[in-house]
C-alpha cells in the first residue's frame, strides 16, 4: 500500500542541458511519484532540464553549480574547495528544507555536492552510475571519494558495474536497472516520421543522435557516409542533437568541414537540438550509434528499438546490452569507419528487413514503468537499511529491470 504522504528524493545534477543522464532525470520525475516517492531536483536554474522536469511534476530547486570539471590541469584544482562548499551548503539547504527522505545523484561531482548534507542530516545518498571504462586518474580518483558517501549505486549497464568494481566498490552495494523510454516519448504513440526529414529527398536516410562532442563519434560517422556515399546516391546524412558545452565548437567546424568532402557535400545535414526526436528517428531508414567511448546505455538507441528502426552501433560500454547483434541490429567495433560503413550497407540490405520488426519486441524490457518502479524498490530498501541500524545491508536486485509492481510506502 502506497503512503498518503510520498516521500521526497533530492536529485542533484550538476547542468541543466538536456543528455541523456537529464533524459533519465526526467523519467523518474514523471514515474516514481505512484511508488510514493515525489522528485526535487537541484540543478542550474537555466536549460531544458529544469523546464522538462517541471513539465513532469518535479519540483527544480535552482543551484548554481561550478561543474568542477575533473582534469589533469593543477590550476583547476585551486577553485575546486569554495565550489565544492558554495555548492554543499545550498544543496544542505535545499535538503533541510524540504525535509527530503533521500538524496539522489547522477554524477560523482554531483556526488560530492551531496556528501555534507548527507552527513549531516542522515540522510542515505545512491548514486546513478552512467559512466563505464576506461576513465582518467582525476575521475577514478574523485568517484573513490564519492564512493565513501554511497549507500548504493544504480548502474545502467553492467559495464557501469564493471567501472566500480574497477575501482574497488563492494558488488553488494551495486545493482544494475536499465534505463527507461521517456513515458512522454510512448505517450505520443508510433511516432509520425519528421516530414522536412522526408521532403529532403527518397534517402535512405541514416542518422546519427546525440549532443555534439568527440566521444560520441560523429566524425568517424561522416568518414563512414563518405564510404557509403557511392552505394547509395540519394542516402542522406543526419547529425541531429546540439552543441551542448562550448568547448567542442571546434569539433563541430571540424564535422562541418568534413561534411563538405566531395562525396556528402550537399548530402548532410546538422539539425542542432530537436524537440521531435521521436519524428527524427521514425524518419530514419537505419539509426547509428558511432560513439568510441564511454557510452554506458544510450538513450537514444533505446528509443530507436522501441521505434522499430534499423540500428548499426559500435560495441562500446552496455550497447550490447540494448542491442542483439545480427537479430536487433548490427554491433562494430569503435572509431572503425570501414567497419561502420560495411554495417551501414549491411542494414540497408535484405539481411537488416527484419532488424526493426524485432527491435521493436525486444524494447518492452525498457518500459519506463519497470524502470521507475525498480528504483522506486532500490531507494525504499536503502531507506530501510537505514532505519535498521548499522551493520544492516540493503538487499541487492538482480541484474536488470525488476518485475513491475507496487513500492511499499516508507513515510519519512
Amino acid at each position: 500500500m502506497i503512503a498518503s504522504a510520498p516521500r521526497r528524493v533530492l536529485m542533484v545534477n550538476r547542468v541543466a542541458h538536456m543528455g541523456g543522464v537529464e533524459r533519465v532525470i526526467v523519467t523518474l520525475a514523471a514515474g516514481l511519484r505512484p511508488h510514493g516517492w515525489d522528485v526535487l531536483l537541484a540543478c542550474p536554474p537555466e536549460g531544458e532540464l529544469p523546464r522538462a522536469v517541471t513539465a513532469a511534476g518535479g519540483t527544480v530547486l535552482p543551484c548554481d553549480f561550478d561543474r568542477m570539471r575533473v582534469t589533469r590541469d593543477p590550476l583547476s584544482l585551486l577553485r575546486y574547495p569554495f565550489a565544492w562548499r558554495a555548492g554543499a551548503a545550498a544543496v544542505e539547504r535545499h535538503a533541510r528544507a524540504a525535509q527530503v527522505s533521500l538524496l539522489h545523484t547522477h554524477h560523482p561531482v554531483g556526488t560530492l555536492y551531496a556528501m555534507r548534507a548527507a552527513r549531516r542530516l542522515n540522510l542515505p545518498l545512491v548514486q546513478h552510475m552512467h559512466e563505464v571504462l576506461p576513465v582518467h586518474l582525476p575521475y577514478a580518483l574523485t568517484q573513490r571519494l564519492a564512493a565513501t558517501a554511497c549507500d548504493r549505486f544504480l548502474c545502467v549497464s553492467g559495464a557501469g558495474r564493471a567501472l566500480l568494481a574497477h575501482l574497488g566498490v563492494a558488488a553488494e552495494r551495486c545493482e544494475t536497472v536499465h534505463n527507461g523510454v521517456d513515458p512522454g516519448f510512448l505517450a505520443r504513440g508510433p511516432a509520425l516520421p519528421a516530414a522536412d526529414i522526408l521532403a529532403a529527398g527518397p534517402g535512405p536516410h541514416i542518422g546519427v543522435f546525440g549532443v555534439i562532442e568527440p566521444r560520441k563519434g560523429q566524425d568517424v560517422f561522416l568518414a563512414a557516409a563518405a564510404r557509403l556515399a557511392a552505394q547509395h546516391p540519394t542516402a542522406r546524412f543526419w547529425i541531429v542533437g546540439g552543441l551542448a558545452l562550448a568547448e567542442h565548437a571546434p569539433f563541430l567546424a571540424r564535422l562541418k568541414a568534413l561534411s563538405g568532402a566531395p562525396e556528402l557535400a550537399g548530402r548532410v545535414a546538422f539539425t542542432g537540438h530537436r524537440p521531435d526526436v521521436a519524428a527524427c528517428l521514425a524518419a530514419m531508414d537505419c539509426v547509428v550509434q558511432a560513439s568510441v567511448r564511454h557510452d554506458s546505455l544510450s538513450m537514444a538507441l533505446i528509443e530507436a528499438l522501441t521505434l522499430g528502426r534499423r540500428i548499426v552501433a559500435t560495441d562500446v560500454g552496455g550497447t550490447a546490452e540494448i542491442v542483439t547483434h545480427g537479430r536487433t541490429g548490427l554491433l562494430v567495433p569503435p572509431a572503425d569507419p570501414a567497419a561502420l560503413a560495411e554495417a551501414m550497407a549491411e542494414a540497408l540490405g535484405p539481411r537488416g528487413a527484419g532488424f526493426g520488426a524485432a527491435a521493436a519486441r525486444d524494447a518492452a524490457r525498457f518500459r519506463p514503468e519497470a524502470f521507475c518502479a525498480a528504483v522506486a524498490r532500490s531507494f525504499d530498501a536503502v531507506l530501510a537499511a537505514r532505519r535498521a541500524g548499522p551493520g544492516r545491508a540493503a538487499p541487492v536486485a538482480a541484474i536488470g529491470p525488476a518485475p513491475q509492481g507496487t513500492a511499499q510506502g516508507l513515510p519519512r
